[in-house]
């Protein structure tokens, strides 16, 4: 589970505040000083000031928790909280200017021009930044989608509840009505996708990062609460029960607040912010390393592919990342460009047993592509899903959209974390392993036993691979 996501507009938000207060000051000094702003702007005297006012601001911002309730306020309750906000460093600052007896250095008309003018700049840029979450962020591919699952009674209610909350990161995509058949009804907007027999089918399907319970006490309906999420997390879906139900065992569980459910959230690994923020990080530097290491690669692998076979010379296809977000992977190309044609005709030849594709000695593949192959020349382009945050450095392969729709729902758990660069099962033997289950095994053992270490370990055995050319075919 992903609890990095909770924090990140506090931290952003205050960022936010602190790109209006330098916006502020710098206007504030030109109202003031006008041709003088640049020499005033480096003098110690405004230096020292713009460092208390930060520093002031930042202990405002997390003692009067500006942060709450931010994504429920209107306009006029904003305005206020923002008034309030910019009144207490007015006080905080002409107390701090008393205090170092530096009241005579600053002009009156600069220090209420600088007030005023972030009063207003923050309120307009604190509306923006609640309509990038809300209206931009919460529609997009990287926002928390989930599946509520309820009764026909229960879910306006329940509805209602979330949009009144405003969460800025969750967005419900379906739902899964238990007690009737209403499979093709929209509700407020949202679809109705599945009922009790069918959202195992649809969760393994869709775009899914968490299902939320709700099934009110004294309902009538009888059902396994513990099979239910024991099947979700097969998948490697997050469930979130809205606490009715006690006495459950089921692999890591934590107490935390959804939309203002008290909900109990079950999940195959719950992952700390901290864990997530450095793998992000490392990802990040890798992915800049990666990519000009590409484009070196590109001026001298581009020439060789084209004279071979003429076409592009990037290989570009749909692929299945974490829980089921479809992205375009890249790759030099090391086929013909007619390969995916001609793929259909070699699926007698696979030599790996399930949902998987590999043949030795593939006729589709040019003289330069096998070498690209036999080194891992032609993996590089993916820094670039890295980059973009498609992908891990490390994690599990990402299959092909035909291997996915074959899934079981067992298989799909193999998802639940970003997909890698490489893996556990890239360096563990790779052209040894013939059977797909054995590949979910191992990516189920990453996910299951992952750390920043096993991470580490990973990319060490996969350099060593990539240099011996162990299995790289």
């Amino acid at each position: 589970m992903d609890l990095m996501r909770k924090d990140m507009p506090n931290r952003y938000l205050l960022l936010v505040d602190i790109s209006s207060i330098i916006i502020s000051f710098i206007l504030a000094l030109w109202i003031r000083y006008g041709n003088m702003v640049n020499s005033w702007f480096r003098s110690k005297t405004m230096s020292a000031a713009f460092a208390i006012v930060i520093l002031l601001y930042i202990a405002i911002y997390y003692l009067y928790n500006t942060y709450s309730k931010l994504f429920k306020r209107g306009k006029l309750d904003e305005i206020i909280v923002v008034i309030k906000i910019n009144f207490l460093l007015a006080v905080t600052l002409t107390a701090a200017m008393f205090i170092l007896q530096e009241g005579t250095s600053f002009s009156r008309i600069f220090f209420a021009s600088f007030i005023l003018l972030n009063t207003l700049i923050s309120f307009i840029f604190r509306q923006y930044f609640k309509i990038l979450l809300l209206g931009v962020y919460k529609k997009s591919n990287s926002s928390y989608k989930m599946m509520i699952i309820t009764t026909s009674d229960q879910i306006r209610k329940v509805l209602n509840q979330f949009r009144n909350e405003n969460e800025w990161e969750y967005q419900i995509n379906n739902i899964t009505i238990l007690d009737k058949h209403m499979v093709g009804q929209k509700i407020d907007g949202i679809e109705v996708k599945a009922d009790f027999i069918s959202m195992f089918d649809v969760a393994k399907q869709e775009v899914l990062d968490g299902v939320f319970i709700h099934i009110p006490g004294g309902s009538w309906i009888q059902i396994n609460i513990e099979d239910i999420i024991q099947e979700f997390q097969d998948m490697g879906i997050t469930v979130d029960l809205s606490i009715n139900t006690f006495g459950l065992k089921i692999n890591e569980k934590i107490i935390r607040k959804l939309s203002g459910y008290h909900v109990l959230t079950f999940s195959v690994r719950i992952f700390t912010r901290g864990q997530l923020i450095i793998k992000r990080m490392v990802d990040i530097i890798g992915g800049l390393v990666g990519c000009i290491i590409t484009l070196l690669l590109t001026i001298v692998l581009a020439p060789a592919i084209y004279i071979e076979s003429p076409g592009p010379i990037f290989f570009s296809q749909v692929r299945i990342g974490k829980n089921g977000r479809r992205f375009r992977i890249y790759k030099f190309r090391s086929m013909y460009p007619d390969a995916e044609a001609q793929k259909a005709k070699l699926m007698a030849m696979n030599e790996v047993n399930g949902l998987m594709f590999k043949i030795t000695n593939d006729p589709r593949v040019t003289k330069v592509g096998n070498i690209l192959r036999k080194t891992s020349l032609d993996e590089f382009p993916q820094f670039i899903n890295i980059l973009k945050g498609d992908m891990s450095l490390v994690g599990t392969r990402p299959p092909t959209e035909n291997e996915f729709l074959q899934y079981q729902g067992r298989h799909k758990r193999r998802l639940a974390l970003k997909s890698g660069l490489t893996g556990l099962w890239q360096v563990s033997g790779r052209s040894n392993i013939t059977d797909f289950e054995e590949v979910v095994k191992l990516d189920l053992e990453y996910i299951d036993n992952w750390s920043l270490s096993m991470d580490a370990k990973i990319l060490l055995k996969t350099v060593s691979v990539v240099l011996f050319g162990k299995g790289s075919r």
